[in-house]
């Protein structure tokens, strides 16, 4: 038995199918699934269930699962805190964070960054899955939340306020007195079909519609007339194709977070990059607040 072999198995202990667990181990779903045989054969026993809801693990899969977890956990303790002792301004820096981070707010200071550091290399994953920090998915995470996990350290990068906006290639629709009875809210799921919060209630007879479950989807649902869109002040302030709508205030909704693991807290590459990260953010308050919309300004609704 290897090391390997339990990485295979709690991927797809965890996710439940061989394709879910291909994609979190960025692997051939044909490999996952060869690994899977070749383990069970080892050990002689079934460790899943292939039911057409997924692989389920049997009787010894769970006790096995439990064990290998414990396992995982000191692996990865012994690599945090091998990489906790790194003095040198070189290696991988292995990054998460949303997508609209990296677009609008972000990828300037990665690539200054990465100028100024030329052996230190960015991997960046995008994605809004809280990646594990302990088990090393990630170095450093940017999170969008109210409240960080208190297993984590890091720095508060901001408070994130959002806007209502509108396309401003049809701000002329705002003339019409029926304005509100045409149009509508952008939803994000069925569970959050009409927004709240103290911009929504500006506009209580606006009726939701479609359901787009990606920022930069909603952002650019927006920008095309598909209805009003709530959105972070950063990135949709500067976008020309935005306008907001009337009272034209933001209200202060989540906060941004860099947070790592405290094993890496002595690591002198994460902390240069922290260190550089939150003095670059300190000069983005006015964007992140909203107070630096220079956009057109809409007509007033009836």
């Amino acid at each position: 038995m290897n090391w390997d072999d339990l990485k295979y198995f709690l991927a797809v202990a965890r996710h439940g199918s061989v394709r879910a667990a291909a994609k979190a181990l960025d692997v051939n779903h044909a490999t996952v699934s060869r690994r899977i045989r070749q383990f069970e054969d080892l050990l002689g026993h079934r460790l899943f269930e292939r039911t057409g809801n997924g692989y389920e693990k049997t009787l010894l899969g769970e006790e096995i699962f439990q064990e290998a977890l414990h396992l995982e956990e000191r692996l990865s303790s012994v690599s945090r805190k091998v990489a906790g002792h790194n003095n040198q301004l070189q290696g991988d820096i292995r990054i998460t964070m949303p997508e609209s981070l990296v677009e609008e707010l972000l990828i300037n200071d990665l690539a200054d960054f990465s100028r100024q550091h030329p052996n230190i290399e960015l991997e960046l994953l995008s994605s809004i899955r809280p990646f594990n920090l302990a088990n090393r998915e990630a170095d450093i995470a940017f999170r969008i939340c109210k409240e960080p996990p208190d297993h984590l350290i890091g720095r508060k990068l901001g408070n994130l306020h959002r806007a209502c906006y509108y396309s401003a290639e049809r701000s002329e629709e705002l003339l019409d007195p029926d304005w509100i009875n045409k149009t509508n809210w952008i939803s994000w799921d069925d569970k959050n079909r009409r927004p709240i919060g103290q911009i929504a209630k500006d506009y209580p007879r606006l009726k939701a519609r479609h359901k787009i479950m990606s920022a930069n989807m909603q952002k650019e649902a927006c920008k095309a007339g598909m209805g009003v869109g709530i959105l972070l002040c950063f990135a949709a302030d500067n976008d020309p194709a935005l306008i907001r709508i009337p009272p034209y205030t933001s209200e202060h909704k989540y906060d941004l977070w860099m947070l790592y693991h405290p094993d890496l807290r002595s690591s002198k590459k994460i902390q240069t990059f922290v260190q550089f990260i939150h003095a670059r953010m300190a000069k983005k308050t006015a964007l992140m607040e909203g107070h630096c919309y220079t956009g057109q300004t809409s007509p007033s609704p009836s």
